[in-house]
């Protein structure tokens, strides 16, 4: 279900350095939702009060499956976690371990200076996602 942007909001995401790729994901709210059996929910508040919560679903071979997102942020966070959520999908945990905020960087192809904070907040929770995953034993749980 894509989003509801007016023209004028799209160029105020242009002109403020938001990459096409970013807008696209934004737009189309990629993987945004939630998922109906989760073996991974995290939830992260930033410093600046947004939100994410990330629900992530393995496979019989430890692999995310599946990946989606809600946030209360701004399109940053929104761009963010899409990004973060795809990238996941098809990889190990040990492999999640691997993605960086530069990774994530590269795959937006870009976002104003001042949203590189998004990235982190986003990685911050996949981080908790993570070592929730591994404190409870869940990918060895196949």
């Amino acid at each position: 279900m894509q989003k509801k942007v007016t023209k004028e909001e799209l160029e105020l995401l242009r002109e403020s350095g938001y990459s096409d790729k970013a807008i696209e994901l934004y737009v189309n709210r990629v993987n945004v939702g939630v998922l109906e059996k989760p073996d991974i929910v995290e939830t992260y508040t930033g410093p600046c009060g947004d939100v994410v919560r990330l629900y992530l679903a393995l496979d019989g071979n430890h692999v995310i499956k599946d990946g989606k997102f809600q946030c209360l942020g701004c399109p940053g966070v929104a761009t963010a976690a899409s990004a973060v959520t795809s990238l996941l999908k098809g990889k190990t945990i040990e492999a999640a371990k691997e993605i960086t905020e530069d990774v994530v960087f590269k795959e937006l192809e870009g976002l104003p200076d001042p949203k590189i904070d998004c990235i982190k907040l986003v990685m911050s929770t996949l981080k908790k996602a993570i070592a929730n995953c591994e404190k409870n034993n869940l990918s060895k749980l196949y």
